[in-house]
């Protein structure tokens, strides 16, 4: 009756009677929790997923779009559901992508059904008119032999019977597609297996110690504050091991924002249990902001208080002594971190929690002292499950290919384990370049480890990503991306055809530890682009700020050179280089 892949999920709804999901909406009065489920009621709803992928003839390896424009139950009802027919989800980012990206990722996977909601139907970009018409309009106008069906619809479908699950589904199965940001203009879509999400649960299970997190004396479980967005790796991964493990919870976000902290404080005073919160550091930079413009949403000794029984868990960015400081003072602790991509299902290391604060204090401070790279603590691999080398050059043409560095040298960190996706869609060439002896060379990221004089672990530590990305607010947006984004903005703007200047967008570090600030180069080539030089100077930075997406908003201008290859391809190094040193000579 039940699949390989399905059966693993299968112990989590033993006890249908078990709380499992509810939806915070803000909207309401109070702030108070929005619709819940049981295990019992949330399996029930995945049925009725499942029969409306079948009504609309998708089975095993079919790909189906999760067009939403924030989080929702139902996308993770209709994940759940997946599992029963065999369907591929396929996420885009409500966050950023417009209806090219859109259309990028459904045509590449070929996705036979859209899912949305209403808040999808809200979505705009810059470049949309009144008489475009939505993005669901334009993209069923793409694709008209693509089904549509909105979730609300969802509560009246009848539940399928489990003897019409799908049998053989196993392991090595197509789990979901997630895409990456990539280093070129379009991202590349990771097929990520039922394995790949099965080993991912035990890694951040035991990183999160949570094999030993059974019930408290009360009888409840771990709860855990979902407020990354479901379309990327994060929540994805979070919420699929829930959907493995009993006796957890989830109190799930539509998105971030001021509400967040007053949920917070409500939920640390709901009675004894573990609070767990995967953030990134931008949302605590958001905190300080809102106490010092006076705007939290509850009482700062009330919110500080709450803060302590929440284990708060940073990724997506490295966290240095400014971040670690302020979570010290919020929370009464040192933070713990975690690492992975959206290639490795997520997780890959973390900062152990169960060592002592000054133990963990002193981890990440050998990391910042250390010369001549500082290094940012990111913790330590979960052998068998995921394994860590940091080698001298990861292109075989390269001396070095796959050589360990030795102790505090910087290199290329690589990964492999269970976690590691099959492959990226329809891209062979790209797949054989990341994939190679069952390592994972994709990363790009450049580290070093230490030995840990307490216990004699190795610790590793990040310097820096040797990619074209800009993280931002806990994402990576790719520099080509951006580029292309802006150039059209400044041909449009300033009328400039695009033979009169260059333009490359870099991510540097000139503001935040752990957040890059979007520094654009911008080469006036002819009289023309010359004589708008000023007026460029006053107003592209605000200007274009207003009418891009989120990821290609610049924070910096300078005039100057955009190195390039004789291919074309943009010198990065270089433009970094001439930014930190016309930032240095202008302190």
């Amino acid at each position: 009756m039940y699949s390989e892949a399905l059966s693993k999920y299968l112990p989590a709804f033993s006890d249908r009677n078990e709380p499992f999901l509810r939806v915070y909406d803000p909207a309401l009065q109070g702030g108070a929790p929005g619709r819940s489920w049981t295990r019992g009621a949330f399996w029930d709803m995945a049925r009725r997923a499942a029969t409306v992928l079948r009504r609309f003839g998708l089975g095993k390896g079919d790909a189906f779009v999760d067009a939403y424009g924030k989080n929702t139950p139902e996308d993770m009802m209709f994940r759940l559901g997946a599992t029963m027919v065999g369907a591929v989800p396929v996420t885009v980012n409500w966050q950023a992508d417009g209806v090219e990206q859109m259309a990028y990722k459904i045509g590449l996977t070929e996705c036979r059904l859209m899912l949305h909601d209403a808040s999808f139907l809200e979505l705009t970009a810059p470049e949309m008119t009144a008489d475009m018409g939505d993005f669901r309009t334009q993209l069923m106008a793409r694709f008209p032999e693509m089904a549509a069906y909105d979730v609300a619809r969802l509560p009246e479908e009848p539940p399928m019977p489990e003897d019409e699950f799908l049998g053989d589904l196993t392991s090595a199965d197509d789990r979901i597609v997630i895409f990456t940001s990539g280093t070129t203009g379009y991202p590349k879509g990771a097929l990520l297996t039922y394995g790949s999400y099965e080993n991912n649960d035990a890694a951040l299970g035991k990183y999160l110690l949570l094999d030993d997190a059974g019930k408290t004396p009360a009888g409840k479980g771990p709860l855990f504050l979902l407020i990354n967005p479901l379309h990327h790796a994060n929540s994805t991964a979070v919420s699929d091991m829930l959907v493995r493990r009993a006796h957890t919870e989830i109190l799930l976000f539509p998105r971030y924002g001021t509400f967040y902290w007053k949920a917070v404080a409500e939920c640390a005073e709901e009675g004894e249990r573990r609070r767990i919160a995967p953030t990134v550091a931008r949302h605590f930079d958001y905190l300080e902001h809102l106490l010092e413009t006076g705007a939290l949403p509850v009482d700062e000794g009330r919110l500080r208080s709450a803060m302590k029984k929440v284990e708060f868990v940073l990724g997506s960015a490295p966290v240095g002594p400014t971040t670690v400081e302020r979570l010290k003072r919020w929370t009464g602790r040192i933070p713990s971190v975690r690492f992975g991509s959206t290639e490795t299902c997520f997780h890959v290391l973390g900062t152990p929690l169960d060592l002592d604060d000054g133990r963990r204090k002193a981890a990440f401070e050998r990391g910042w002292s250390h010369t001549p790279e500082t290094g940012y603590w990111i913790g330590r691999p979960h052998p068998p499950l995921t394994e860590v080398r940091i080698v001298e050059q990861v292109d075989p043409s390269n001396d070095g290919y796959m050589r360990d560095c030795a102790e505090g040298q910087a290199g290329y960190m690589v990964c492999r384990g269970g976690n590691v996706m099959r492959a990226y869609v329809k891209n062979d060439e790209g797949t054989t370049r990341v994939l190679r002896d069952g390592w994972y060379l994709g990363l790009l990221d450049v580290a070093f480890r230490l030995t840990n004089p307490d216990d004699g672990q190795e610790d590793i530590y990040w310097v820096g990503r040797d990619s074209a990305l800009i993280i931002r607010g806990g994402a990576n947006y790719a520099c080509d991306q951006i580029n292309v984004e802006l150039c059209r903005f400044v041909e449009t703007r300033y009328g400039l055809p695009c033979d009169d200047f260059d333009l490359a967008a870099a991510g540097l570090r000139l503001v935040s530890e752990h957040e890059d600030s979007c520094c654009v180069t911008m080469e006036l080539k002819s009289d023309r682009a010359l004589e708008c030089a000023e007026e460029i100077r006053k107003t592209f930075l605000t200007e274009a700020r207003s009418s891009v997406s989120k990821g290609a908003k610049p924070d910096f201008l300078r005039f100057g050179r955009v190195f390039r290859t004789f291919k074309g391809t943009i010198r990065l190094a270089e433009i970094k280089k001439a930014w930190m040193d016309e930032f240095r000579s202008n302190k």
